[in-house]
């Protein structure tokens, strides 16, 4: 499974979404991936505009099913994708401040949910606290 997959799962569970909810938003996630033969976070507004046009003028998806993927791949761009873009920046040493107003948040709290503590980042932390302590 990949990591975004993951991410995605874990953030659909984070917000008590339903067992068959989270079956439905991987699986529209899954389906653009397929359809344009690369990860789901490298395709462009553009592609996923076609995308939709596609699959109501070829594939003749029903009203709900449509509403259904576009729900999935919202949470997806809107949710998952963010969250791991703040905490890429927060890994390469970008101020929360600075996040916070990339992402157009209000409140440094708001960002602070976007952002996961990783290895990498409790590393560089703790880099940077040595350094500090061997000045004193």
């Amino acid at each position: 499974m990949s990591q975004l997959r993951q991410r995605l799962i874990e953030d659909l569970q984070l917000r008590g979404m339903s067992a068959r909810t989270e079956q439905m938003y991987v699986r529209a996630v899954r389906q653009l991936a397929q359809h344009y033969h690369k990860p789901p976070d490298q395709i462009s507004d553009e592609e996923l505009r076609q995308y939709f046009l596609y699959v109501k003028n070829v594939k003749h998806w029903s009203r709900s099913g449509t509403t259904i993927a576009l729900c999935g791949l919202k949470f997806f761009y809107e949710h998952t994708l963010q969250r791991s873009l703040a905490t890429h920046l927060l890994e390469a040493g970008i101020n929360l401040r600075l996040i916070q107003e990339y992402l157009g948040h209000n409140s440094p709290q708001t960002t602070a949910l976007y952002t996961h503590l990783t290895s990498k980042a409790q590393e560089m932390a703790t880099q940077v606290i040595h350094r500090l302590m061997e000045g004193l």
